[in-house]
């Protein structure tokens, strides 16, 4: 029997989801549906300056040269 791979925490996916944003908005402006996103974001307790962080270095590393979590 298959083990089930373990699920993503909804804040840390929001996170990634902000931290995208960020980067996106260092290379063009944001569209209507980023400003309404990003102002959800902001507002969600669970999204924390601290995990929007780690959420942007786990998307810049590869640029980096750094390979994360690869198998």
């Amino acid at each position: 029997m298959k083990a089930n791979p373990p699920k993503i925490h909804q804040c840390w996916r929001k996170s990634r989801i902000a931290a995208r944003l960020l980067l996106k908005r260092q290379r063009q402006q944001w569209n209507d549906r980023d400003r309404r996103l990003a102002t959800l974001l902001a507002q969600d307790p669970g999204v924390t300056n601290r995990l929007i962080d780690q959420a942007v270095s786990f998307l810049t590393a590869r640029h980096h040269g750094h390979r994360l979590l690869d198998n």
